[in-house]
């Protein structure tokens, strides 16, 4: 009893620096904290971003969380970004699939995160790209972002916690201007 307290107090903390409430992990922690562990070295999966900058790790997080379509997840995403200090306009370029005029690199892993995470494709010349820009070690965090991120939704989803992307509200999220810190939902 006294573990399951700590679990949710420190679920109530990661919900409010994440931005979006985390039901399915408080559900996680009442039926048994072995399997909350579990769940939790996903989050050791995904952190830290150690081998590339900041807003090539976000698109490749933000993209996985697209492909998977939770609204929450892509929520949690855009205030992770725009917490690691991603320019808003460029999150919301992001969150729209506009990559024109972005730098290569950049681009190169939106398009390979929308090939691998969202349509379970290859994308040879994006992943190029991306080792040219980022290093292989780069290439591995960034699989690991966009293909982290695109599995949480699919454990909500199991369980029944998932709501749908609607990408035009996201979008207006990001655009709220004066407000670039993340808002509980």
């Amino acid at each position: 009893m006294l573990l399951t307290r700590i679990a949710t107090f420190l679920i109530g903390r990661a919900e409010r620096r994440v931005g979006v409430g985390f039901d399915y992990v408080r559900r996680i922690a009442q039926i048994d904290l072995g399997l909350l562990g579990r769940y939790n070295k996903i989050f050791g999966f995904l952190d830290p971003n150690t081998k590339v900058p900041a807003p090539a790790y976000h698109v490749a997080r933000l993209r996985g969380a697209v492909a998977a379509d939770c609204g929450t997840c892509v929520e949690a995403e855009i205030n992770l970004a725009l917490r690691a200090g991603v320019d808003v306009a460029f999150v919301d370029r992001i969150v729209s699939g506009d990559y024109r005029d972005l730098p290569v690199g950049i681009a190169a892993v939106a398009t390979l995160a929308d090939a691998v995470a969202g349509r379970r494709d290859d994308a040879p010349e994006a992943r190029e790209r991306v080792r040219q820009a980022y290093g292989e070690a780069g290439l591995i965090e960034i699989a690991f972002a966009m293909n982290g991120a695109a599995l949480l939704p699919g454990i909500k989803r199991a369980m029944g916690f998932v709501t749908a992307c609607d990408l035009d509200i996201l979008r207006k999220q990001v655009r709220r201007p004066g407000d670039p810190t993340p808002r509980p939902s």
